[in-house]
């Protein structure tokens, strides 16, 4: 079977769908990845430009319901090419946004082949709205993540104050500013941030503010070599997210390659995080909640022994259940 994948979203883009669908790629070579870069996206262009691109095709694999998925539905009424549809939880937020686009996103997936989700948690959501019976298909770690982490920690940072890492989009439901507003009052921990976004220039505001010039650095673009050695140096990794109306944290592939590494983690408990660690044991789940998010740096940062111990946990559960081949295997089913 020939499979097309034509999306907005794919490397060297970042982001975890561009990443997700790297996946895809490198693990199935019956899928055929189509990248609309720069592409706007327009419904009757949409339709147009998918009729087009599908032709030789057996089948679809779209995500976003909106406009991918709208058009391949409507590719699927012409023609009766079938189609999967691929949600990763915001995507599925917006197309609930309005009366029109909720009954329209539960035609669209109730006429696909099958719905993936890449939660647990969404796809309690999914199957509730549509009827339907979706599958899960996790985020996985980058192989090549995989193979730098087994580089041993000898290498681990030399110096004795605390690092607390984040690594994500300079936008304020990812929670920079939280962690930033509690540091003054932590004692010898710095702060590491790694990303670019919109947030960028309040952030560094804020640093200067708090008087953190000396404590916080912020990389902008850093490479997935850098990247190995940016979690290798952490000690804590931390992004407590926050729930917005139109936007929120459907898993959290950061979480796991901090993990990877060794690195606890802390996230703030919201359904599909709490899927890429386990709280407790190689990290804490936390409410929104500024104290919440004080203690749990304080007690990994006073206690090393519990570091190392929720680092190896982590770690085994990365890789026990989040590499490529285990995840991505599973959509073979659908070839």
């Amino acid at each position: 079977m020939k499979i097309l994948l034509p999306t907005l979203d794919f490397m060297p883009q970042t982001g975890g769908v561009a990443r997700y669908i790297k996946s895809i790629d490198d693990t199935l070579p019956e899928v055929t990845i189509s990248y609309w870069k720069g592409f706007l996206a327009h419904p009757l262009k949409t339709f147009i430009r998918m009729m087009k691109e599908s032709s030789g095709y057996d089948a679809l694999w779209i995500h976003h319901i909106f406009p991918l998925g709208t058009a391949a539905w409507f590719v699927h009424l012409f023609t009766r090419k079938p189609y999967v549809i691929f949600l990763h939880g915001m995507d599925f937020d917006q197309a609930r946004r309005s009366v029109p686009r909720r009954f329209l996103a539960r035609r669209i997936l109730q006429s696909a082949k099958k719905v993936v989700t890449n939660t647990h948690a969404l796809k309690r959501e999914v199957d509730t709205f549509a009827d339907v019976k979706a599958m899960v298909v996790h985020p996985v770690v980058d192989d090549a993540l995989i193979e730098a982490s087994k580089v041993t920690f000898a290498e681990k940072k030399r110096h004795n104050d605390i690092v607390l890492l984040t690594v994500a989009r300079l936008v304020s439901r990812k929670g920079h500013e939280e962690v930033l507003r509690i540091l003054p009052s932590l004692k010898d921990i710095r702060y590491h941030i790694v990303g670019d976004g919109v947030h960028r220039k309040y952030l560094q505001e804020l640093i200067t503010e708090l008087g953190l010039e000396d404590r916080v650095e912020m990389k902008q673009h850093v490479s997935d070599k850098m990247l190995a050695d940016v979690y290798r140096q952490a000690d804590i990794f931390v992004m407590p997210t926050k729930k917005t109306a139109h936007d929120r944290e459907g898993f959290g592939i950061v979480y796991l390659e901090a993990q990877l590494f060794g690195v606890p983690v802390i996230a703030v408990n919201h359904p599909g995080v709490d899927e890429a660690f386990i709280d407790k044991v190689s990290g804490y789940a936390i409410a929104d909640n500024p104290m919440q998010l004080k203690q749990a740096i304080k007690r990994l940062a006073n206690n090393p022994d519990r570091r190392k111990r929720m680092g190896r946990a982590g770690r085994e559960f990365v890789l026990a259940g989040f590499t490529r081949v285990q995840e991505m295997k599973k959509l073979r089913s659908l070839l």
